[in-house]
Formats: structure tokens, C-alpha cells, sequence
């Protein structure tokens, strides 16, 4: 989803990365210039210096490592939610001058996320492979960890 929604606002290159290969292919199609699995190849050797970076996961030492790829005067988003604490490597913070900002991901997007839907920019039905029914809300929240091919669980009034 930020990828392609980077892509609507004018990326015109968009690196993703992920612990799960079988991630990296919807990326691709969806709008990702280059992917990277971090499994595969360490952040700091992927050869890109981004402007912007969205850190998406939260997790701590992916926090860390994400940061400290911003280039000069970038800028780096913390959109995942993760611990409370999370490390900051302060010295290339401060010595690229990097902006280090936060987002709570819901606050006023919906009438945003509904036109870049409508517009077909942005496609979030291909990122879901599971679909549930009411009854089976609590069950869908587990998916990813019973089955590694999922990208997006939903939870529908009615299965489709």
C-alpha cells in the first residue's frame, strides 16, 4: 500500500523491502521500481540512499537499520507501530540532518485513501489473499502466522 500510494503522490522510484520474498512480487507489480530481500541482502549493501523512507514494520533493529540508509537532508516516516522504544542512531541522524517524524496511519486518510481507490491508483484488493467471515474475526488475526503466503487478511460481513 505505500508504495503504490508513493507512486500516486509522484515517486518516481520506490525500493521496497521485506523479510518474506513472496512479498517482493505484488511489490513489483503494484508499482515498486527494485525490491530487496533483506533476508538475501543486508539494507546497508542494497546500494540505494532514499530521499524519503516509510518504515512500515516497527520492528526495532529494522528502524535502525532503515534510518540509517536516508541520505543528506532526508526525511524518514515511521509508520509502522511498534515497541514504545525503538533506537535511534543519533549520529547519522544528526549528521545527514535527516527529519525523523512519526504518523499515525488513520488520522484524516480515509477521504485520501477512497479517491486514490476510486481513481484506480491504488489497488488494494490485490494485496488480499485471505477473506473471513465475522465468526472468524479473531481467527483472521493469526493468518500470517498460520500461513506465510499471506499479504492481506479481511474481515467480511459476508465471505465473497
Amino acid at each position: 500500500m505505500a508504495a503504490q500510494t508513493a507512486r500516486a503522490f509522484g515517486a518516481t522510484e520506490v525500493v521496497v523491502t521485506d523479510i518474506a520474498p513472496h512479498r517482493l512480487d505484488p511489490a513489483r507489480q503494484l508499482g515498486a521500481t527494485a525490491t530487496v530481500d533483506v533476508t538475501a541482502t543486508r539494507l546497508a549493501d542494497a546500494g540505494f540512499e532514499p530521499d524519503v523512507l516509510l518504515e512500515c514494520s516497527g520492528v526495532p533493529a529494522a528502524v535502525d537499520e532503515a534510518i540509517r540508509t536516508v541520505g543528506r537532508a532526508g526525511r524518514a516516516v515511521l509508520v509502522g507501530g511498534g515497541g514504545d522504544v525503538v533506537p535511534l542512531p543519533l549520529t547519522h541522524v544528526q549528521n545527514f540532518e535527516i527529519e525523523v517524524t512519526g504518523t499515525f496511519r488513520y488520522a484524516n486518510t480515509w477521504p485520501t485513501a477512497i479517491a486514490l481507490t476510486a481513481s484506480g491508483e491504488v489497488e488494494p484488493d490485490r494485496l488480499i489473499t485471505h477473506r473471513y467471515g465475522l465468526e472468524a474475526a479473531e481467527h483472521s488475526l493469526t493468518a500470517a502466522a498460520r500461513d506465510r503466503a499471506t499479504i492481506k487478511p479481511v474481515v467480511c460481513p459476508t465471505p465473497s
